[in-house]
């Protein structure tokens, strides 16, 4: 049985990750409290004790607004820890795969467009530039798998389908962005992607992990409501009113859209976010 070393286990990603890969691989998994990734000494103990043929990374600062004003503390989390990792990785022979984000891009492609793995990054936002620190990183490793994802969530954590929910039961209408678009994806939608590199090990570099299909949060917000049954009034509004309501909110990309084309290649097709969202409601609404 192959051993994994998994860092940020008890995150959303993490904890539904673990429990998953428990089934076919020794997992040990490691938390805020057990390990200090920014401890570069102890990441390298830690690698060389398990000694495993996978490292895999879900642990990040992912609070974007945060980031903004902590940008340091998300470069220490997102991009330096990172190195650590990756260097420990290498010094055992592992292979690295890293969770990265849509967030390394600017974001101002044409909406008819979506970006591939080879296109430049140009992140606007602290988040983004640390998480693109953290790719740099990431492929010291020289045996690397780095995950671009987006819009994720799921059962484990908070996210925007719990925070519209919640919304629906406090207010009659609310608005929500209409003008920014990606790719929802559950948890569940990124482990079966991790499980299928896991198995097929293909080549080395950056994959592009969303669900399928394309859509903005005002929409993906009225599909919430249509599959759940609630009849609360979903108002579009532009990014630029959500700021004049929100200024100190972190600039959102207006485009978020992963092309999957280099997946496909090597035989992993996601489902539509439609039916991953279905999927996801029927446990969330139990």
């Amino acid at each position: 049985m192959k051993k994994v070393l998994l860092i940020g286990a008890d995150g959303m990603l993490g904890g539904e990750l673990k429990e998953r890969l428990e089934k076919k691989y020794e997992v040990t998994g490691t938390t805020l409290e057990t390990l200090d990734i920014c401890d570069r000494d102890a990441v390298f103990a830690k690698a060389k004790e398990v000694n495993p043929y996978f490292v895999i990374n879900c642990a990040a600062f992912t609070n974007v607004d945060a980031c903004e004003v902590k940008e340091d503390l998300a470069l220490a989390v997102n991009g330096t820890a990172v190195g650590n990792i990756a260097d420990a990785a290498k010094s055992v022979d592992a292979t690295f795969i890293h969770i990265s984000t849509d967030y390394v891009f600017a974001g101002n492609l044409p909406v008819e467009q979506a970006y591939t793995e080879d296109m430049e990054p140009n992140p606007v936002s602290a988040y983004g530039r640390t998480k693109l620190v953290g790719e740099q990183n990431a492929a010291k490793a020289e045996k690397y798998y780095i995950l671009r994802t987006a819009w994720l969530y799921g059962i484990g954590g908070k996210n925007f389908v719990k925070t519209m929910l919640r919304l629906s039961k406090e207010k009659d209408e609310i608005s929500v962005v209409d003008d920014q678009h990606g790719s929802p994806t559950t948890t569940t939608t990124l482990c079966n992607i991790i499980e299928s590199i896991m198995e097929k090990e293909p080549e080395y570099g950056i994959y592009h992990s969303t669900n399928e299909g394309f859509t903005t949060w005002c929409k993906f917000t009225r599909k919430i409501f249509e599959l759940a049954n609630i009849s609360t009034k979903v108002n579009a509004i532009t990014s630029k009113e959500y700021k004049e309501m929100y200024p100190q909110s972190s600039d959102r990309p207006t485009n978020s859209q992963l092309s999957k084309e280099k997946l496909h290649k090597i035989g992993i097709i996601p489902k539509p976010w439609e039916e991953a969202l279905a999927e996801y409601l029927k446990e969330e609404l139990k």
